[in-house]
């Protein structure tokens, strides 16, 4: 089911009540913050896998679907189905390169295009976020950043 747009009345921009637990309102905001980037992925004109690969690949350096998997830690048969998804929608090309046995791939003009204005649109978001913080963006990101590795040790523990 497509996402649609939030309501002022939607619980999702109520105040997030004092009396819960910090890691309670913690789990509340990201709960929050994951509808709202659904909502742009939804809204996007590239797919995950689509704008992973281009952006894995708007370096300029073709590669293999063997690099590609390596390099995006995907099985290769899931990097298979993914680079032929994104050939039939135009974002990729295949092309062989004399003296190399493997096929390469790399992003059309057109791909990279549609990459460059969905990355720009979803940077765009982030930037009104933290323009909304004002003076305060710098800290929220340095918390966030430190927030982000404890989070990471945690879990894998």
């Amino acid at each position: 089911m497509p996402s649609t747009t939030p309501s002022a009345g939607d619980p999702l921009f109520r105040k997030i009540s004092p009396d819960l637990t910090a890691d309670r309102r913690l789990a509340s905001l990201i709960g929050r913050l994951e509808v709202h980037r659904r909502l742009a992925e939804d809204r996007s004109a590239l797919n995950h896998a689509d704008g992973r690969l281009l952006w894995f690949l708007s370096d300029g350096r073709p590669r293999t679907l063997r690099e590609i998997a390596d390099g995006l830690n995907l099985e290769q048969s899931t990097v298979n189905r993914q680079v032929n998804a994104a050939l039939s929608a135009g974002h990729l090309r295949r092309f062989a390169e004399q003296g190399r046995s493997a096929r390469l791939i790399e992003p059309t003009e057109e791909g990279l295009a549609v990459y460059e204005a969905a990355s720009a649109r979803a940077l765009g978001a982030y930037a009104d976020g933290l323009a909304a913080l004002g003076e305060g963006s710098e800290k929220f990101l340095e918390l966030l950043e430190r927030f982000v590795g404890a989070y990471g040790e945690a879990v894998r523990e």
